[in-house]
């Protein structure tokens, strides 16, 4: 019984700790910063970027800038940022209920964009961004 309840627990645990994250790549070297600097602003029209997060998977990428003349946009690609140039972009304020009409946005504008990474970007924004 008390392993029965242990492992009650750790499940319980396990699924609060969860995030619909989980399945996307979070990782942003110095390395892509930099490089994909340029490349971004350039492809934004823009003097500079400052690459700040990155949101990966199955060969799509969510890439968060900041410009100095610009509200500062998401940008969506299929494929490498310093190959391709961006899908769409999104930018600004997302309150907690949108979370489902953000993630048909990203479904719509960015097709074919794997779901978990649709579902990750809408959480994000609506769920984790203003804290």
């Amino acid at each position: 019984m008390r392993t029965l309840l242990t492992l009650l627990l750790l499940a319980a645990y396990s699924q609060a700790s969860a995030t619909s994250c989980d399945a996307v790549s979070r990782t942003l070297t110095n390395a892509q910063r930099v490089a994909w600097a340029p490349a971004l602003a350039k492809q934004l029209s823009v003097s500079s970027v400052s690459v700040s997060q990155s949101f990966a998977l199955a060969g799509w990428h969510i890439v968060y800038v900041e410009t100095p003349s610009t509200d500062s946009p998401f940008l969506f690609f299929h494929g490498d940022p310093l190959r391709t140039h961006f899908v769409t972009l999104w930018a600004g304020a997302a309150p907690t209920q949108e979370e489902g009409s953000i993630k048909a946005w990203v479904i719509k504008n960015a097709s074919g964009i794997p779901t978990p990474l649709a579902t990750c970007f809408a959480w994000y924004v609506t769920k984790v961004r203003n804290q």
